[in-house]
């Protein structure tokens, strides 16, 4: 992994402080106001994307043409394993939420 940049550090940063904020709300609304349990699992989902952007800072800053070459490989500034773990569990929750939401509640 290279270094990173002024730009990722400080976009790196702005996605952790992002999702922390995003997960923070959430668990205030669900413990102080009573928050669904399926609106705070699509929020940390949602958080859980937030931070996987903040893990690979140089995806946003690579041309498109590159991006979608077949030879594209993914920067993560963590070890790989972790990441996609932290990308298909939080896109498991997410579409596990809208379905329990569109199916179960009355």
């Amino acid at each position: 992994m290279e270094t990173l940049n002024k730009k990722e550090k400080l976009l790196s940063i702005l996605f952790g402080l992002a999702a922390t904020i995003n997960l923070t709300v959430g668990i205030y609304l669900l413990v102080l106001l009573g928050l669904n349990w399926l609106e705070f699992i699509s929020c940390l989902a949602i958080s859980l994307i937030i931070l996987a952007g903040s893990l690979n800072p140089k995806l946003f800053f690579k041309p498109v043409k590159n991006i979608f070459s077949p030879n594209f490989t993914l920067e993560p500034i963590i070890n790989s394993t972790i990441y996609y773990t932290i990308i298909f569990t939080s896109l498991i929750l997410l579409f596990g939420s809208i379905l329990l939401e569109k199916f179960w509640s009355a």
